[in-house]
């Protein structure tokens, strides 16, 4: 549903909050899974970026709350950022500050693996059951 690039990216998030009506990742952490429903959730993410991955596009917003979830199967939404691996036009830092790899902070392109880095945050935060650097002040007005 989320993988066909032929509608518009706008009916693509519809149909994500038509059919996830369990919310996003970030309001599941809790939910006390065993292991290994977390590893399989983790399975349908990774599955969902390589997708992304595979049509030669970063998501560049990658993040819990960007993950829907519907009957414990996990879906990547919110591809509003998403564009071309080589687009060198669009400059500047987008996203969650704790899912931004830090390359992209210091001021380099987007890459599969800024996205990649996301995933990592994602991993922890569903393995742990707790939001990653929650305890840390990251909303800065400059």
């Amino acid at each position: 549903m989320f993988w066909n690039y032929s509608r518009s990216k706008y009916q693509r998030l519809y149909d994500g909050f038509v059919f996830c009506k369990d919310g996003n990742l970030r309001n599941n952490l809790m939910n006390d899974l065993d292991y290994e429903s977390k590893v399989n959730q983790l399975f349908f993410i990774i599955d969902g970026l390589l997708a992304i991955h595979n049509a030669e596009k970063v998501h560049k917003d990658f993040h819990s709350g960007n993950v829907l979830v519907d009957n414990n199967v996990p879906l990547i939404s919110d591809l509003g950022l998403c564009q071309p691996v080589n687009d060198n036009e669009r400059k500047g830092v987008y996203g969650v500050i704790p899912y931004i790899a830090p390359e992209v902070l210091r001021g380099y392109q987007y890459t599969k693996a800024a996205d990649i880095y996301s995933f990592r945050i994602i991993m922890n935060e569903i393995m742990s059951e707790e939001i990653t650097y929650n305890d840390i002040p990251h909303d800065f007005s400059y």
